[in-house]
Formats: structure tokens, sequence, C-alpha cells
């Protein structure tokens, strides 16, 4: 029954985008999002309350491409909250005529949106305490990158769980591979379709671009001595993959840094074979967010059998 509702709420999140409702004005169109998406069980994300107190570092959750707050990590966070967690969210990326779709604009831009909120969350708890952050696909790669280049950043983040982060470049499937069809003249051609069709993000998370080469810089100073790499100095960064995952395989995720961890899910469920959409929702995954918040790695945990998408 559980396996059936997910099914059926990510083919209503995947239904409703690009779904218009004729605004009282005709010459316009409203993207608001559709009651019936908002009535499924599995939509929404608790508020972001920040009076809330707690022992623990107060956890911020980044969806992934094409998601919002309300869809993606926020049964992980209702799931936090039980837990004695403060937690925060906020749709990042979006295009105003459609806030509720994030994660489409430049990542570069993205970053900048979540540093701003990372700050406001540190200020307003204004209790001292780090940040931890969890992130979903893109929101995995920004749970890294946000640290890497943002000022001031990675001084008040302690913990980031990254879950499927394409970090070493998206191949979409392998659609990519078109993108090179002619060289670095179609890879450019490629890039500005993809910008012009509104996902710059999409062009940004591929092989070749911005975001990729961002952590391709990074990586080669820290091999030459002259960098901290993809996870600066005194974040603890844990990495949470899926070998069933077809759309972001492991070594496109994998941050092989010192102290950095990389976990599969397979390692301590063997059969669970979720795949990356299946990240989210999947309780096996959440035991591994769970044990690297907590810093008890090798905590055991209820399996579960996520989807295999």
């Amino acid at each position: 029954m559980r396996a059936t509702t997910l099914h059926l709420a990510a083919s209503l999140a995947i239904t409703a985008m690009g779904r218009p409702n004729p605004a009282a004005d005709s010459t316009a169109l409203s993207w608001d999002i559709p009651e019936y998406l908002k009535l499924n069980e599995l939509y929404g994300a608790p508020d972001n309350d920040f009076d809330c107190r707690s022992d623990r570092n107060p956890v911020v959750l980044l969806h992934g491409l094409s998601a919002d707050r309300e869809v993606d990590l926020n049964m992980l966070q209702k799931e936090l909250n039980a837990r004695g967690y403060c937690t925060f969210s906020l749709t990042y990326g979006a295009h105003g005529a459609v806030p509720w779709i994030g994660g489409l604009v430049s990542m570069r831009d993205s970053a900048a949106e979540i540093a701003d909120f990372l700050r406001e969350v540190r200020d307003k708890t204004g209790t001292g305490q780090k940040i931890d952050i969890v992130g979903h696909s893109e929101g995995g790669v920004q749970a890294l990158y946000v640290p890497m280049t943002q000022d001031g950043i990675a001084d008040i983040v302690e913990r980031t769980v990254a879950l499927g982060p394409a970090v070493h470049g998206a191949q979409y499937y392998g659609f990519t591979d078109l993108f090179y069809i002619g060289g670095e003249v179609t890879r450019t051609i490629a890039s500005a379709v993809v910008s012009a069709l509104g996902c710059p993000a999409c062009d940004d998370m591929a092989t070749g671009g911005a975001v990729y080469e961002d952590f391709g810089v990074a990586t080669e100073a820290l091999a030459a001595g002259t960098g901290s790499g993809i996870v600066p100095d005194g974040i603890k960064a844990t990495v949470v993959m899926s070998r069933s995952d077809t759309l972001v395989a492991p070594e496109v995720s994998t941050v092989d840094e010192e102290g950095v961890r990389n976990v599969f899910v397979q390692d301590a469920c063997p059969d669970d074979r979720v795949g990356h959409a299946g990240l989210m929702w999947d309780r096996s995954v959440w035991g591994l967010v769970y044990n690297a918040l907590e810093e008890e790695y090798d905590r055991t945990f209820e399996c579960d059998k996520g989807l295999e998408i």
C-alpha cells in the first residue's frame, strides 16, 4: 500500500507540473499548484518555526530538480521534527511565473539564495549552533556546493548529507552524450538550448556545465595542495547512494576525499533496490540520514523497500 501511494504521489507531482489554470484576467495564466495535488497525504512540509529550540543543530533540507519544499524531503522533515530536530526548508531556484517548481535557474544563483536562507536560519534561531544540511539530487549537489562556494557558509555548517548528488556530471540516462556529438561547438549549442527551455540548472549539473567545472577546479586544487577540495575543512560530509540508481550512478556521486563518508543503501539494507527518486521517501535512507546527523554511523535500523525509480 505504501509503495502504491508513493507511486501515485510521484505521478501527481509529474502530471501537475506545467498545468496552467485560467486566471481571472483572460490575458494571463495562473500557474498555481493544482488543488488535487495539495490533497495528497504526501504533500506539504512543516512550517519554518524559527522559535524552535533543540539541543541538536538546526537542519535545512534542500529539494531536488523541478521539485519544491512541499513534495520532496517534506516527509523526512516531518520525521526529523518528530525526533526532536528543528527543521527548515525553502523552495529555491524557481522562476517567478511558476514559484512552486524549484531548482531550475542557474545553480550559482540558487547557491546564493540557499546561502542567504542558511544565514537567516542561523540569525533567527539565535542559538549559536551550527547548521546541518540534508539534500536530495540537485539539493544534494547544493549541500556540497554552497559551503564550497559561498562566503562564510563553511563556518556555520557542521554536517552535510547528500542523497544521490550528481557531483561529477549528470548524464540524464546518457542524453548528455549528444551534447558532445560535434565537440565543444554542439556542447555550447546544447547549453544555450537547455537554458532557453528554462532549466539552466540542468546544464550546470551536466558534464561540462558550470557546477561540474567548479567541482573539478576544487578537486584539482586539493590534488595540488592549494585548496581543501569539494568539502571544506571542518565539515562532516556523508554521501548516500544506491546501487540501483540508474539516473545518477554511484561513480558520479562519490566524493573521494579524506573524511567524506560514501555509503550505499544496500550495505545496510541489501534487499532495498531504491532508485534515484525513491531516495527521498525511503526509510532505509532516512536511517542513514539519522545516523549521519547523530554520528552513530554503525547503528542498525529497520530497512525499507523503496521505489525503484
